[in-house]
């Protein structure tokens, strides 16, 4: 009888093809690790709080908002954003307010002004060109309550401003 002659391990096909898919799995596990470390998960906004496995939207500060009648309208004013608040008590008004410009994708694209009050009552910000389809919130300091809207698409006079969750 004629022996055939064995090759070592490493001339043979099959520990390759293994090495080469656990190699596969080595490599697309690190690159799912850099992308998703170079790329972390934006700041969710609005009132959620943990119940049970997920989150729900509370509204608390929407509310609040409503309780005051809060409602406001938004212009451009040379480089300054211009606000006009209504409220049931426009006594109670604080001073300084935060202005939110928060874009639904991009968080480089936020950007947040404090708005100061004026002699005339209205409340007045540093223009911060907003990004399409932002998001505008206004609230006070305390971060108590808010009203928002949408950036419209084509450009007008006055955003209006209403207690809405987000």
């Amino acid at each position: 009888m004629s022996e055939q002659a064995l090759n070592p391990w490493y001339r043979e096909p099959w520990p390759w093809f293994i090495i080469a898919i656990l190699a596969l799995g080595v490599t697309f596990g690190i690159s799912i690790l850099a992308i998703g470390i170079a790329n972390p998960p934006h700041m969710v906004r609005g009132e959620y709080e943990r119940l049970g496995r997920g989150l729900t939207d509370v509204g608390h500060r929407t509310e609040l908002a409503r309780e005051l009648g809060l409602q406001g309208q938004l212009s451009q004013a040379g480089a300054d954003w211009q606000l006009s608040l209504a409220a049931n008590e426009r006594a109670d008004l604080p001073a300084q307010l935060l202005l939110i410009v928060q874009h639904p994708v991009n968080a480089e694209l936020d950007r947040t002004t404090l708005m100061q009050r004026n002699d005339q009552g209205q409340w007045i910000g540093q223009w911060a060109e907003p990004a399409p389809h932002s998001t505008l919130i206004v609230q006070d300091l305390e971060q108590r309550w808010w009203i928002s809207a949408r950036l419209p698409d084509e450009a007008g006079d006055s955003i209006a401003l209403l207690p809405r969750r987000l």
